[in-house]
């Protein structure tokens, strides 16, 4: 038994029947055969994955060829779940053995981040499948230019979310590359033809250049290297782990070209910020067959995502213990003589820093990928027959690892923002203005509205009189228990987001700012 039926507004257009033929739709309740009562139970969702599995080409993941041509193709679960685990595994958790924080405060810090990463990414999946759409793009016009007849709003809004996303992740992939040289530096040979910063970033440009113009995330040797990125940490980790039980851990700091933000608490929200959740959704959902039932368990989002948060839990979790300030005298870690850090704990130094190099140089191509292409004009396109546009975006990431350390700390600074409030804030602030300042997607068919179906042969005319639900108890009762269980579970969900978006999201751009400011 479910409330009166919700058809989408679109559906009208699309060709798509009404439930309600052959019913009375004047009454305040119909009979509608209820299908979804497991969904209904699942405590943090509406419906289930499936539930536009036979909706148009307009819908979630869009037509075949529109995602052959993504950088999301249709991928596997477990790419997708490689693609899920992947940035939890890079610099932010690369830093955090440098983070220097009591263990009362990094491990309570350490799972509240990574509970929010799980919570945004589902506010991302439910964004999704509620606008039938899973391209931020998409989401970001149904959220600020719904209406289709403002082109211009829409180009101009389209625009912006282009730049924004091209910008931070040419920005982000810089910062990954100035790091994996940065490692690398101290142990290179002081004498070198070239200056040893500019000399190895031409090296790693040109070693990454196979990997970044392949066509998408799907191409074999692009899911290669992000495996190689997450066996390099697995790699460093245990180095980490032996020099750390060894007394041998070096107190490196954080590299000169990370800035004022990264200190402290703030290395553990970059580490669980996520991009590229909607995207991937579309990708996981091109593999299922569009006739089937249901997707198999093991291609479910929800549990990629929610399995993906864990195990990068288990992996940066232990970090937190390898520079505690809590540990007492008699177990701190004994300080080595010179001649014993000159010896064999230099090997294992030098591969834990070849493998850090390797988890965030093996990372850029994922990140650079779907960068948006630049709006390069026609002509110039026809004329030259190289990706141009691919070109200039790597030539200015590979550039931008190269400037001075000033402005290398201000760019980190940017990138940390950028990853904070993409990650924080804009999930919760796109979900509270679609559900609680803009017009339901979704309307309730009125008491008053006229009968537009016609009767079929065999079948009863649909007259008021013949049945009225409102006067029926069980229907009454049945559906204020459906709007009570789900009244519940959207008070939650608002309280959530709001406390994302003002306590999370807000103060922790109060504090940057602060921080920026030199205010504390």
């Amino acid at each position: 038994m479910s409330s009166s039926p919700r058809p989408s507004t679109s559906s009208a257009s699309s060709g798509r029947s009404s439930p309600v033929h052959g019913f009375d739709s004047s009454a305040a309740l119909i009979l509608v055969p209820d299908t979804e009562d497991s969904a209904a139970n699942t405590p943090f969702s509406i419906s289930s994955d499936d539930e536009y599995d036979s909706d148009d080409d307009s819908g979630v993941g869009g037509t075949a060829d529109r995602l052959q041509a993504s950088a999301f193709p249709p991928l596997s679960s477990v790419s997708v779940f490689l693609y899920l685990l992947s940035p939890f595994l890079k610099l932010g958790a690369l830093l955090l053995p440098n983070a220097d924080l009591p263990l009362k405060v990094a491990i309570p810090a350490l799972l509240f981040f990574a509970g929010l990463a799980a919570f945004t990414r589902q506010i991302w999946y439910m964004l999704a499948r509620y606008i039938r759409r899973a391209d931020l793009e998409e989401i970001m016009l149904e959220t600020f230019a719904r209406d289709r007849r403002k082109e211009g709003r829409r180009w101009a809004l389209r625009q912006v979310v282009r730049l924004a996303s091209g910008v931070f992740r040419v920005l982000l992939a810089a910062v990954y590359v100035r790091a994996s040289v940065d490692v690398l530096l101290p142990f290179l040979p002081d004498k070198l033809a070239l200056p040893s910063d500019i000399m190895v970033t031409i090296v790693v440009a040109i070693m990454l250049a196979p990997l970044y113009f392949a066509q998408s995330l799907g191409v074999a040797r692009v899911i290669y290297a992000t495996w190689a990125s997450v066996a390099a940490y697995v790699a460093w980790f245990i180095c980490t782990a032996y020099s750390h039980s060894q007394g041998m851990l070096a107190e490196r700091g954080v590299p000169a070209s990370t800035g004022t933000l990264w200190q402290g608490v703030s290395m553990i929200a970059f580490a669980f910020t996520t991009t590229s959740t909607s995207p991937l959704y579309t990708a996981l959902r091109g593999t299922t067959q569009p006739m089937s039932p249901r997707p198999r368990r093991s291609q479910s989002f929800k549990l990629l995502s929610a399995l993906s948060v864990g195990i990068a839990v288990l992996c940066v979790l232990p970090l937190v213990f390898f520079q505690s300030t809590d540990l007492p005298a008699s177990q701190e870690r004994p300080i080595q003589p010179p001649d014993a850090l000159a010896t064999t704990p230099e090997n294992v130094l030098a591969a834990r820093a070849l493998f850090e190099t390797a988890a965030l140089m093996l990372s850029v191509p994922s990140v650079l990928i779907p960068t948006p292409a630049l709006p390069i004009p026609s002509s110039i396109r026809r004329a030259i027959r190289v990706p141009f546009s691919r070109v200039l975006l790597y030539v200015a990431a590979i550039g931008l690892s190269l400037v001075p350390s000033p402005l290398a700390r201000a760019l980190s600074d940017a990138v940390w923002m950028l990853a904070f409030l993409s990650t924080y804030m804009l999930p919760a602030l796109l979900h509270i203005i679609l559900h609680n300042l803009r017009s339901p997607l979704s309307i309730i068919i009125p008491p008053s509205t006229p009968v537009t179906a016609m009767s079929s042969p065999g079948m009863p005319s649909a007259r008021s009189d013949v049945s009225d639900s409102r006067n029926d108890e069980l229907l009454q009762r049945k559906e204020r228990t459906l709007q009570r269980r789900r009244l519940g579970r959207r008070l939650v969900w608002d309280f959530g987001v709001w406390m994302l978006l003002v306590p999370v999201g807000g103060g922790g751009t109060v504090w940057a700012a602060g921080r920026l400011a030199n205010k504390w």
